[in-house]
């Protein structure tokens, strides 16, 4: 395989992170110290960010990496400030209230696949498709603790699922035709493994449709920063089908890349960005120029909703669309969607990953709509939750406008409990009120929504990652079907 650059960020996509963007509304106040030694990475965050116990372990991390990097470091201007950080962060965080009331839709929940490999299921994603082109929706999931890529279909009436292929930690799966030649294939990241590491251990899969769907492995790409997300389209107009690559890594690596594809199985690799936490990516034609850009969510430090637009021959121009005010916000997810049908895109953007070294049930983690006004992102808070970790717009009521689920990896449940599955009803007005769907299974990490069970109403599919937190509530994968019925004392005029 070839090698070219064709786009390198300005000095470090850090600087890129500091230009003005349409932001949150909850930054705090930041001293001179914080931005001389934070800012050279990420932006500065407030002290109320973290409870006050767990400051100084952020410090002994983020000074070890200062020296690591060879950057001017006085010993005593960094006490002065951990003793800042300490003194104004809270003893503990308000707890966020558990009070949502039951949604007005009824639901019916049921566990669907094959039995687990492990008693802590690990489902890192589940994306409705149509596989198999016969025009209903089925399910693609990736199973990180059995290594392996599965179909889950339904054939005379009863789910079966059926095993696609191996690979190692799959993070996402997403369908595509790409010899063109009327069987879809699916092409899959993998992540190498769930633990975090720098090691080069990702890998890009291209399952290759024989007709009669089984699947032929074809390697795209191997022994790269794990890689967490990768898509298909044609970026340089030669009507052949290329990839963009999320390489999620981990502290000291990741970045993104644009396979170009040669021959059918000869690549060129384009280093388009050199980054940790690259973690989700959606491609789209953003401005309407005929050229497909992409849009990448990178988290870790970074916590950014980043544009990248082609110019038309697979190189790119990158732009901020919307940014975290600190980098423990816990980017978990987006969806470009035209939330309020006016004609234009806009960000459904989720924040709730808690899966770091200060894992806390943090109060600032939820669901935020960043609306397109004449190009510019601005951002509206919709639902505080702990743990939101995915979002996804879809009319669940058949009203026409577009509501959202929200699925929560809140894995302290046991302590704080709030919903696992939330349904925010949009009134038409873009004004959301949130209801509770489920609480358990918890840990639900990923989750699309969709007429799975091919009735005509809406249900969602979710899957269960119980790596961390307590059993009890697990589940590998689980449907809850819409039956289009609202609760009794809706219909008598007991509730509104």
């Amino acid at each position: 395989m070839g090698k070219r650059i064709t786009f390198l960020a300005p000095r470090w996509l850090s600087l890129l992170l500091f230009t003005a963007v349409g932001g949150f509304s909850d930054e705090g106040e930041i001293p001179p110290l914080a931005a001389k030694y934070c800012s050279a990475c990420h932006l500065p965050p407030g002290p109320e960010t973290i409870t006050r116990e767990h400051w100084p372990k952020v410090f002994d991390f983020m000074g070890s990496w200062i020296v690591e990097q060879g950057l001017p470091l006085d010993e005593a201007e960094y006490a002065e400030l951990l003793d800042y950080y300490v003194t104004n962060s809270p003893l503990a965080f308000d707890p966020v209230p558990d009070d949502l009331e039951e949604s007005l839709l009824l639901f019916e929940k049921g566990a669907v696949g094959v039995a687990g490999t492990s008693d802590r299921p690990e489902i890192t994603n589940v994306s409705l498709t149509d596989l198999d082109a016969n025009g209903g929706y089925d399910v693609l999931v990736c199973d990180a603790a059995a290594g392996q890529v599965s179909w889950l279909v339904i054939e005379q009436g009863k789910w079966k699922e059926i095993f696609l292929a191996e690979v190692a930690a799959p993070a996402k799966a997403t369908v595509v035709d790409y010899n063109r030649d009327g069987y879809n294939d699916i092409v899959v990241a993998s992540l190498g493994s769930i633990s975090p590491t720098d090691d080069p251990i990702g890998s890009v899969q291209l399952l290759i449709n024989r007709g009669d769907m089984t699947f032929e492995a074809l390697p795209l790409l191997s022994g790269v920063a794990r890689v967490a997300d990768v898509k298909p389209g044609d970026f340089n107009g030669d009507g052949k089908t290329d990839f963009i690559v999320a390489k999620f890594g981990w502290r000291k690596t990741g970045g993104l890349m644009w396979l170009e594809q040669v021959t059918p199985t000869l690549f060129l690799q384009h280093e388009i960005l050199s980054l940790s936490g690259a973690m989700q990516l959606e491609v789209l034609d953003f401005d309407g120029d005929g050229n497909l850009d992409f849009v990448a969510l990178f988290s870790q430090e970074h916590e950014s909703v980043v544009l990248f637009k082609n110019n038309g021959s697979g190189t790119f121009e990158s732009r901020i669309l919307a940014r975290a005010p600190h980098p423990a916000y816990g980017s978990s997810g987006f969806q470009m969607v035209d939330l309020d049908r006016d004609g234009d895109i806009d960000i459904l953007y989720s924040n709730g990953d808690m899966m770091d070294e200060i894992s806390l049930v943090k109060p600032y983690h939820g669901v935020r709509w960043f609306e397109n006004v004449a190009g510019e992102f601005h951002s509206r808070e919709l639902l505080r939750l702990p743990g939101a970790y995915r979002a996804v717009a879809h009319d669940m009521d058949g009203d026409g406008h577009l509501d959202i689920v929200v699925s929560s990896l809140n894995f302290y449940w046991d302590k704080n409990d709030f919903p696992s599955l939330v349904w925010l009803k949009n009134d038409g007005h873009q004004q959301f009120t949130a209801r509770s769907i489920l609480y358990e299974p918890t840990n639900l990490v990923t989750m699309d929504v969709g007429d799975l069970n091919h009735d005509g109403i809406p249900d969602i599919v979710v899957g269960g990652f119980h790596r961390p937190g307590p059993l009890g509530r697990h589940a590998r994968l689980t449907a809850v079907f819409g039956t289009g019925k609202i609760r009794e004392e809706v219909k008598e005029g007991k509730a509104e």
